[in-house]
Parts: C-alpha cells; structure tokens; sequence
C-alpha cells in the first residue's frame, strides 16, 4: 500500500507540472509578441538566457547532491513556481525583469528535468522500464491536456486576437499575468506531492559531477538532441504565431490534440523500446522527425494555399511533440550502462547541461538564418540534424548486447 501511494503522488505530481508547463507554453509565445513585439532574430537571442539554466543544470544538481532527489524536486518545482509568481507580478511593463523572472521559471524546470527517469530507473526492473516510463510520460500527458484545455477555453472567450489591436496594453497585459500566475499555483501543487515522497535508494549521496568515457555516445546524443529540439521549441510556435496568425486559444488546441494522442502513443513508446530496444526506436526518431521538419518548413510550398498549409503545418506541429516520447531511449540506454542508482540523476544532469551547449546557441544562429534566408531554411537544418541523430543512434549498442562497468567511474 506504502508503494502504491508512492507511485501515486509520483504520478500526480508529474501530471500537475505537465499542466503547469502546458498552462505558461501555450501562452508564452503570444505574449512575447503582444507584449514586447519581438521579431525573429530577438526571439532567438532571448533563448540564450531561457536556455542558460538548461546548461547549469549539472552544476545546480551538484550544489544540491546533499538532497534526496524528490527533494530536489521540490526546490525545482517551487523554483518555476516563483518565476511565474514574478512574470505577473513585473514581467508584464520591464523586459529586464521578465528576463530575469523567465530565467529563473526556467532553472526549475531544467532542474526537474532528470527527475522523473531518476524515480522510475531506482523503482523498477530493467526489463520494465520502457513501459514505466509510457505511463510516466503518459499521466504527465493528461496534465499536459488539462493545462492546455483550459488555455484554450479561457483564451477563446478574450478579446486577444490575432494581430495587433488598438491598445494591447488595456487588455492582453492582466490576462497574461493572471495565466502564469495561475501556471505558478499549479506548480506549488506539484512541489506538495514532491516533498511525500519518499524513495529510500534515492536518499544516498551522490556524486556532484559523472563523467565517464563510456557514456560518450549518451552524450553525443545528447548534444544532437539539443539541437534539434530547440529549433522546434522556440521557432515551432514562432512559425505558427508570426506565419499562420496564431493566438493562444489555437496553440493550446494543437498543445492539447498532441497530448491527446499522446495518451495512446507514448505508452506504447515504452513499450516498443521494451521490445525492440533504444537503437531501433532512436533511429526511427531521426528519421521521422526528419520528415516533420522538412514539412513544417515548406508547408507553404507543399500545400500551395495557406488554409492547407496551416492544417500541415499543425500537423508536423502535433507530430513533433509526440516524437519527443522517443527521446526517453536514451535515458534507457544509460540505465543499461550503469549499475549504481545513486548515479543516474547526476549523468542525466550532464546530458541536460551537454545538450543545452548548442541550446543556447542554436536560436541565435536561427533566428538570424530566418532574417537572411527564411523560417523555411531554419527547418530544413533542423531536418539534417536529425539525421545525424539518427546516424548517431545507429551506434547504441543492440538491447541484447553485454555492457560492462567501469571499475574506476569519473566523478568528484
């Protein structure tokens, strides 16, 4: 019973950041372009900053290996909490400040980011991880669907549309601040289903820093991952909102129609890493996200109409962000190379901060290959990113190979 009540608030407090995260994500977008008018090179170069804490994360993780890691969830949690608080609060009239507030949403949720995979990795057989990690991914999605829902009946009863208005001050500015405040509620939730848990083998200390040579593959990976990610991340919705006229209300719909489809999809991800093992699902990963980018980029050139355009360009949208379930093989992959529990967090740590290295810089560069060449030569990068992803992956040992310890781990 101890244990079902375990999985239980683990659960639910996956879902409830799933619904924090969708909550400011659907929103964020718009509210750059409304509030403070950013073009496409200023939308990359903010990311610089958002991405920073991504980059720290190993060191954040190190300055609290003192912490359980459901501790340290907690501390992440309330982190994006505050963020959000400061968004409302100052974030709406000084960009200085909603810089320094976006930062600081941001380090929690960098933080929070090897959590869940370090619970289900110290909770379950090897065997079954795969499978853990679907539901994982799977309940985070219906919080996902919750935050998103609401955005987008909220926003569709407002008077934001898309376009400039009159006046966007009188009204875009309180409705903004009272969605990352209530964003920000959501994730106090979470840190309150957090701080019950309780994971005996998560309790040991644990090394500030990992690295091995024998993980140089993971981290390659990783380092590809951060590139295809974030060109999605910050230039997918940029396309929608500046291309296609976006508002809130419809990246909320697409948001929530991916995490629909999610609730299906990503648990059978687990289960087909399960079956087939990472290398196999990791390779298809390229391949199609590959695919989906080049779509998204050209949907203008596929289509031949705008109308049919945005219905593809929504499309490629909703595939990307069930694409992201796959990435979950590569903290499997980890978990085959190592046997100590107590060194999962701390690697997956290192992958987050090695993958945020092109993170930071990648939007810039895009951003001002969007103001030379076109968004459509961004995504077409982005494809080529992929492959290599998927070159990369083709190296992951087999699922039925022998993988053997280092005697000696590089840690401090």
């Amino acid at each position: 019973m101890q244990n079902r009540t375990q999985w239980f608030l683990f659960f639910l407090a996956f879902a409830l950041m799933g619904a924090a995260l969708a909550m400011h994500e659907s929103v964020f977008n718009n509210f750059l372009d409304d509030v403070y008018h950013l073009g496409a090179d200023a939308r990359g170069r903010i990311e610089f900053p958002r991405e920073l804490p991504g980059f720290l994360v190993v060191v954040m993780s190190a300055l609290l290996c003192s912490l359980a890691v459901t501790r340290i969830a907690v501390v992440a949690a309330l982190g994006f909490a505050l963020g959000m608080a400061g968004m409302a609060w100052g974030g709406m009239a000084n960009y200085n400040l909603m810089v320094v507030m976006m930062l600081v949403a941001s380090a929690g949720m960098h933080l929070l980011q090897p959590v869940g995979a370090s619970i289900v990795i110290a909770l379950t057989d090897p065997s079954k991880r795969g499978r853990v990690m679907g539901v994982m991914d799977a309940l985070g999605t219906l919080g996902t669907v919750a935050g998103a829902m609401m955005v987008m009946l909220f926003f569709s009863r407002t008077p934001i549309q898309a376009g400039p208005l009159p006046d966007p001050s009188a009204v875009q500015h309180p409705l903004y601040a009272l969605w990352f405040l209530a964003s920000g509620i959501v994730a106090v939730g979470a840190a309150v289903c957090y701080s019950r848990l309780h994971v005996p083998t998560l309790h040991s200390p644990r090394a500030r820093f990992v690295f091995r040579k024998r993980y140089s593959l993971y981290y390659v990976l990783e380092l590809l991952f951060g590139a295809r990610k974030q060109v999605f991340i910050t230039f997918g919705p940029w396309v929608l909102v500046k291309v296609y006229q976006a508002v809130p209300a419809d990246i909320a719909r697409l948001i929530m129609t991916a995490a629909i489809i999610g609730l299906a999809f990503k648990p059978l991800t687990g289960l087909a890493i399960d079956r087939w093992g990472e290398r196999t699902v990791l390779i298809a990963d390229g391949f199609l996200l590959s695919v989906v980018c080049l779509g998204y980029g050209y949907a203008l050139w596929i289509a031949g109409d705008i109308d049919n355009a945005r219905r593809l360009a929504s499309a490629c949208f909703v595939a990307d962000s069930l694409l992201f379930a796959l990435g979950s093989g590569r903290a499997i992959y980890l978990s085959r190379l190592t046997d100590s529990p107590h060194e999962v967090n701390s690697t997956l740590s290192m992958g987050i901060s090695i993958n945020h290295i092109v993170s930071m810089a990648i939007p810039t560069f895009a951003g001002a290959m969007w103001m030379a060449w076109g968004y459509e030569r961004v995504f077409a990068t982005a494809a080529g990113l992929a492959l290599l992803n998927a070159v990369a992956a083709s190296f992951v040992p087999s699922k039925k190979a022998h993988v053997t310890a280092d005697p000696q781990p590089a840690t401090t």
